[in-house]
């Protein structure tokens, strides 16, 4: 007799139960190794992450914020560090090389700052001490992020008198009033004081307020200036020829609800109507250990300006009433 037809089923045991294909898998391995090789990445996190390159990168990025500050900075700022191939957001404008990545760093929304009350304080001490913190301060942290504050006021306003007087109707329209929002210290125009001459003030100062604000700004001048914005060229100039202004990551106010926080709270209706140009953009080669060391250098320096922005903006927001 014939044999009769029989069904078995197949044994499962060793053969993976899941399958992944994604894009980009293999310049993320080839990044994964150059972290672990050059020391900015753990091992072990490879086998606590299921062996998943993306999520490594992940985590060894998570690990350098939070040794280099994030959650001070977080208390301050609202920013967020992305990993990409296409920091300008259009297909068209691709890496050239497929081991060409960057870090890109954009606020989610921007940091909140109140100055006059720490700048009477200076003043009371030196009439020329309120400019040069101001100066000081936000030309420290505009070297890698936007600050906007009354100069971009300004700007607005004078952008908004050249629309009004085309308009017939324009005449009827009242701009706001930022020149009246600046303090006597910084219309003034006087000159910032030399670095050492504000070091050697702060030196002597009994008010523990006034010395933190003095000595936390000089070191934040001086972290600002490790690392200077890498050269991205032409090409990128090219592709950022069409963007909006950085988003501001920071608005730097003298009294709160004054007109810069109008002229801010109005324009900034408009700042997403154009793709924005990224406030900090890192170019790397995956495989490069040196193009890597350099990018997460400059990555610990904008925390570290970042940090300390936070600690002056923590203090001067305690003397706001």
């Amino acid at each position: 007799m014939a044999a009769g037809c029989t069904l078995t089923i197949p044994r499962l045991e060793g053969i993976p139960t899941e399958y992944r294909l994604l894009n980009g898998i293999e310049v993320a391995a080839k990044l994964a190794k150059t972290l672990i090789s050059t020391g900015l990445a753990e091992p072990a996190r490879w086998n606590e992450v299921g062996r998943d390159p993306f999520r490594f990168i992940e985590q060894a990025l998570k690990d350098r914020v939070v040794a280099d500050g994030g959650p001070e900075i977080e208390k301050e700022f609202f920013l967020r560090l992305e990993l990409t191939s296409d920091p300008y957001g259009s297909e068209g404008h691709r890496a050239d090389s497929e081991n060409e990545m960057y870090l890109v760093l954009e606020p989610g929304s921007a940091g909140y700052v109140v100055m006059e009350p720490a700048l009477r304080m200076l003043q009371a001490l030196h009439p020329r001490l309120p400019v040069t913190f101001f100066e000081l301060f936000t030309g420290a942290l505009n070297r890698w992020i936007r600050v906007y504050d009354q100069r971009d006021a300004l700007d607005r306003v004078e952008q908004l008198r050249e629309w009004y007087e085309a308009d017939p109707q324009g005449e009827t329209v009242e701009l706001p009033a930022v020149d009246e929002a600046i303090p006597d210290c910084l219309r003034q125009k006087l000159n910032p004081l030399k670095d050492r001459f504000v070091e050697r003030l702060a030196a002597t100062v009994r008010d523990q307020s006034v010395r933190a604000l003095l000595e936390g700004v000089i070191e934040l001048k001086r972290i600002s200036l490790k690392g200077k914005r890498p050269d991205l060229g032409e090409r990128a100039e090219s592709w950022l020829a069409d963007s909006n202004p950085p988003v501001p990551a920071l608005v730097a106010v003298f009294n709160k609800h004054d007109a810069i926080e109008g002229c801010f709270d109005d324009e900034c209706q408009g700042m997403l109507e154009c793709p924005p140009e990224p406030n900090v953009i890192l170019p790397f080669q995956a495989e490069d250990a040196d193009s890597v060391r350099e990018a997460f250098r400059l990555l610990a320096v904008i925390c570290g300006v970042l940090r300390q922005g936070a600690r002056l903006i923590t203090l001067m927001m305690e003397l706001v009433k």
